[in-house]
């Protein structure tokens, strides 16, 4: 009885230790992501992967816009 319950205690430690690890992991993420927001680099990467704006002056610029959008 003794053993089950110690090796009870070691699965729920080690399985502790796995729900910690990937919690702080998201953690991190999320702070990363939120300061690379706030300092502009997350704009600046929009902007460099953004291949080109939507500017559309007349009806037919719109409309190979919207096709261009739904075909890439």
């Amino acid at each position: 009885m003794h053993d089950v319950l110690r090796e009870e205690s070691a699965q729920a430690t080690v399985e502790y230790a796995i729900v910690t690890v990937a919690l702080l992991s998201i953690v991190l993420a999320i702070v990363g992501l939120w300061r690379a927001g706030t300092d502009g680099h997350l704009a600046a990467l929009v902007e460099r992967a953004a291949s080109h704006g939507v500017a559309s002056t007349s009806v037919i610029d719109a409309a190979a816009g919207a096709k261009d959008i739904a075909l890439y």
